[in-house]
């Protein structure tokens, strides 16, 4: 459970008692009791699926598709069959997600000393956070398992982007492909990642390898088994239509993704959500299994960002993603961790 920080100085102070500190006590207490099965069966939207609880306290899909059959995935059908339509739409979209990307980054320099700029993205697509960085002043650096995502980065961007999976890459033996390399990175961005590898204890501990003492890591993963999405389901007698196990192979709520970053040397420093589309079923738009739907209210969803956005009111869009955070309301919970010094 994410402490906010001056409640955090207070906790460790044993004379300061307040009603405030009492009810984090209580929900620390009760979110440590919970006791998940350690293996359920869920309708998805495309029939049962088998969930059993990881050690770190997530949601994996059971049983495990193979190594073999992931590389081929995201190696070659990502990006050509599954989202084939990804890269242009982001390439439309960019002052908008230029916006959005600007509260990360805002983030991360805030919680930097001023000269510390290298960024390496895991999951770097077709490298347009990167540009987006890279705009701002940073050196950058990327990770990415599509050939097609890569050659995008590379021939659209100049960008320096590795092809291969992240527990792949080796800092030292991997130094030739990058200018300057084999010096860890002050920050990495790992964003929508974690919910689709067969190993991600494995991955978030490659991530705090590669950081500098003091560097930060933002990551951020889907969400799932949220408030919003378990009302729908049972006032709507909808299935857990997010549970996708061709694609999503973990299922993280922020305490279990703190939790896995914490286990690993990456203490929480920030935390923020992104919008809540879920809201839009509990207001009578139903876009389970319905495209058309679906496009519509992430339409809307992007019109009311872009307002705030496009009217200066980005640090606000961000205290309101901070708060929606707090409460574990949002699609996807994105959480900014420190390795020690």
């Amino acid at each position: 459970m994410f402490v906010p920080p001056p409640l955090a100085r207070d906790l460790q102070n044993p004379s300061v008692r307040t009603p405030r500190i009492e009810r984090a006590e209580r929900a620390l207490a009760a979110s440590s009791a919970i006791e998940a099965p350690s293996s359920t069966r869920i309708e998805g939207l495309s029939g049962p699926v088998e969930l059993r609880r990881a050690p770190g306290g997530y949601l994996e899909v059971w049983p495990r598709p193979t190594p073999q059959s992931q590389r081929d995935l995201y190696g070659e059908r990502f990006y050509e069959e599954d989202k084939s339509t990804y890269l242009s739409d982001v390439d439309r979209d960019r002052a908008y997600w230029d916006g959005l990307w600007s509260i990360r980054r805002g983030m991360l320099e805030r919680a930097l000393p001023r000269g510390g700029r290298r960024l390496l993205d895991v999951g770097a697509s077709g490298g347009f956070l990167l540009d987006h960085f890279r705009q701002a002043g940073w050196r950058v650096f990327g990770i990415e398992p599509s050939r097609s995502a890569v050659r995008h980065a590379r021939e659209r961007f100049d960008l320096d982007v590795f092809c291969g999976e992240l527990l792949a890459f080796d800092l030292e033996s991997d130094r030739d492909w990058r200018e300057g390399g084999g010096e860890p990175f002050d920050a990495v961005h790992c964003a929508q990642v974690l919910e689709h590898v067969l190993e991600p204890e494995a991955c978030v501990a490659r991530i705090a390898e590669l950081l500098a003492p003091g560097g930060v890591a933002f990551v951020e993963v889907p969400n799932d088994f949220n408030v919003l999405q378990e009302t729908a389901r049972t006032r709507l007698g909808k299935p857990a239509w997010w549970v996708a196990p061709d694609h999503h192979l973990n299922y993280f709520d922020a305490a279990s993704l703190s939790g896995l970053l914490a286990r690993h040397g990456l203490d929480e420093i920030d935390r923020v959500a992104s919008f809540p589309i879920e809201m839009f079923l509990l207001m009578g738009e139903d876009y389970v299994g319905q495209p058309e739907v679906g496009r519509q209210c992430h339409a809307r969803r992007m019109a009311f960002e872009r307002s705030l956005i496009e009217s200066g009111r980005i640090s606000e869009l961000a205290d309101l993603y901070r708060a929606l955070a707090a409460a574990g309301i949002g699609r996807t919970c994105g959480i900014l961790a420190r390795k020690a010094r």
